[in-house]
């Protein structure tokens, strides 16, 4: 076949996105013909890029299939019209690339968020029945758009959930990254092909470390909007009294805020660090007893598969989450840590002491995950399916 990827983020960007991208592109490629229309790196921002650690990948650095749209707008502005702008600009420009090369592929696979990419993609373009048209959805807009306070959204919403619902029905086939968007989207759509990918791990980094002596906690990724800050503060203080040693690398809108009250309070166990390569955040991840992942306390955030989760799992380390719906089901009946829905800061705390205190819960924490690893997060198993599913007629 031959693939169209179209993403917002993609390498060498970090982020849960922009990897699952290139180990989409790595994995499907190996077999098809595949290209990729994506922007220039600058998630969470464009100078670190010039780093060259973050360009690790040297099978995409030198690939000639990738195509980065050069941006006027800014990305990562802190205005809320200039991002919408940027959105526009970048819908448009993805709009008139698969209008005048869509009949090329055969298969065309475009991700929201943001939205945008797919209304360009879908939305007043020629129906061409030789090529398939994938929609994958990782988040699901506009709902979480409206559960960020700062968004007012609420004059536009009968149009966005329409635009949405359309979405759905000009796209040929689904995919999800969280089992908790499939009865949302088949409420939209009742016949429409869906199929859970999750984020997985390729088996270059799949890895076991035993933890130090020293009984750690970290936090990686993101600290935005859709994170709960406040509990994350919280949490960062309940572990200073009990001495528990607690790590986080952020990166995010509101990573530069909690690294200011970190450094200005008085605190001997709460470390924060800067943004990582994938590799190293790993790599520190397995050093750690506990994965802690926290997200706002609302239905549609409490209901999504981060990908902190995935590399907790995929690292062999207990996770402590707040969430809810599948990952909740997920890491409770699989027994890979202790996810407490809308759990409030010292139930958060008090799931850490437990995997503390008991040294053989942690150990079975661990084991399982490995297991649930080889189970289900793994890319090299989970592109065959993908592929089956999207040339099933």
């Amino acid at each position: 076949m031959k693939i169209l990827l179209i993403t917002q983020n993609f390498y060498p960007e970090i982020g849960s996105g922009a990897n699952r991208f290139k180990n989409l592109y790595l994995q499907l490629s190996k077999t098809h013909d595949v290209r990729v229309v994506t922007t220039i790196p600058s998630y969470p921002n464009e100078r670190m890029y010039n780093d060259e650690k973050y360009w690790n990948e040297d099978a995409i650095t030198n690939s000639n299939d990738i195509l980065r749209i050069p941006m006027r707008s800014n990305k990562q502005s802190k205005n809320m019209y200039s991002r919408v702008g940027y959105y526009l600009e970048l819908a448009y420009k993805v709009r008139h690339f698969v209008k005048s090369y869509q009949q090329e592929f055969d298969v065309i696979y475009v991700t929201s968020p943001n939205i945008f990419l797919p209304w360009a993609t879908f939305f007043f373009q020629k129906n061409i029945k030789s090529v398939t048209k994938v929609l994958e959805v990782r988040d699901l807009w506009p709902d979480s758009v409206k559960d960020i306070d700062k968004l007012p959204v609420d004059t536009f919403w009968p149009i966005l959930k329409f635009m949405e619902k359309l979405m759905y029905k000009k796209a040929d086939k689904v995919v999800i990254n969280n089992e908790g968007f499939r009865d949302h989207i088949m409420d939209m759509t009742p016949q429409k092909p869906v199929f859970f990918l999750p984020n997985a791990f390729n088996n270059e980094e799949v890895a076991f470390e035993l933890p130090s002596n020293d009984f750690q906690v970290i936090y990686t990724g993101n600290i935005g909007h859709a994170q709960s800050y406040d509990q994350l503060v919280e949490v960062a203080e309940m572990l200073e009294e009990e001495k528990i040693t607690f790590n986080i690398i952020a990166y995010g809108a509101n990573a530069p805020k909690f690294k200011v009250f970190i450094d200005k309070g008085d605190f001997s166990f709460i470390n924060v660090h800067g943004e990582k390569t994938r590799d190293e955040c790993l790599y520190l991840i397995r050093q750690h007893n506990v994965q802690l992942s926290l997200l706002k306390e609302t239905d549609v955030f409490l209901n999504v598969l981060p990908g902190k989760v995935i590399d907790g799992i995929g690292s062999g380390v207990p996770v402590v989450t707040n969430l809810g719906g599948f990952t909740n089901a997920l890491i409770n009946d699989n027994e890979v840590g202790i996810a407490v829905e809308k759990g409030s800061s010292s139930q958060i705390v008090e799931a850490i002491k437990r995997i503390r205190d008991d040294e053989l819960l942690e150990n079975k924490f661990r084991l399982n995950a490995k297991k649930l690893l080889d189970e289900k997060f793994l890319w090299e198993n989970n592109i065959n399916s993908l592929t089956s599913f999207i040339q099933n007629k």
